[in-house]
């Protein structure tokens, strides 16, 4: 907000000068004092209090306060809006790079499959949590792994009717390809979801899914990387498998 004078109260040409340096300075009035003002303004303290006074004012100190709590929702405002355009682009990145013809045949491997097993590791395998339970609504049996020794164990496990699926943001982890590789020596199909292409899990799996990623706030214990392009993903597919049903029963 800029300061200007309240209806019917007319602004001299000194008291003009004072409002005009105040609304320049407005970023950093918290910091002046009314002298700092005058003598910016090249006028009297008296001169700037009457101005001050006819823009609705009480007191120098109350205009200080209004202008920088101002200043402090605009700071917020402005950072909220960073933070949100930051969430739109990962939605939009991940909804122009995912293959629908490939989330259809991944849809068509989940319902096929004896046993899925859900592969993710760190915070990842909380999305995989979420993936695995709406899996078991569609009476689909999920398997969760996301110990880095059972991955390496897959070979025990897994058998050709069944389906590795690989929640990952960027492959960090070497056990998935590795958990990846020793279940597609015993004939499992392999479906990858990841945020990075040109990965391990590329060469490996018979189908990949990609979705759009970006660090998001410093951490480092996890790293702050965003996992929302991979819940676009099972979201997708999870509707997709219950449309599937309900176009089914109609």
């Amino acid at each position: 907000m800029e300061l200007q004078g309240e209806l019917g109260q007319r602004l001299s040409d000194a008291e003009q000068a004072a409002v005009d340096y105040i609304n320049k300075q407005r970023c950093i009035i918290n910091l002046l004092s009314i002298e700092d003002v005058a003598t910016g303004a090249f006028v009297s303290n008296a001169t700037v209090s009457r101005a001050i006074r006819k823009c609705g004012f009480s007191s120098f100190s109350e205009m200080k306060f209004r202008l920088s709590e101002e200043q402090k929702t605009n700071r917020q405002s402005s950072e909220m809006n960073r933070i949100l355009s930051k969430s739109y682009r990962e939605c939009v990145e991940t909804v122009k790079r995912i293959d629908i013809p490939s989330v259809i045949a991944a849809a068509r491997m989940i319902r096929e499959a004896r046993t899925v097993y859900l592969l993710a590791n760190g915070l990842t395998a909380l999305i995989a949590e979420e993936f695995a339970l709406q899996l078991q609504c569609q009476h689909i049996a999920v398997c969760l792994i996301s110990d880095s020794e059972m991955m390496k164990k897959l070979d025990l496990l897994s058998t050709e009717r069944d389906l590795i699926l690989i929640l990952s943001v960027k492959n960090s982890t070497p056990e998935l390809a590795i958990g990846a590789r020793l279940g597609k020596k015993q004939g499992a199909s392999v479906v990858s979801c990841c945020c990075m292409q040109g990965t391990a899990l590329d060469e490996v799996s018979d189908l990949c899914i990609y979705g759009y990623t970006q660090s998001i706030y410093p951490n480092r214990f996890f790293g702050g990387t965003s996992r929302l392009g991979l819940q676009i993903i099972t979201r997708t597919l999870i509707e997709y498998l219950v449309s599937e049903d309900e176009t089914a029963e109609n």
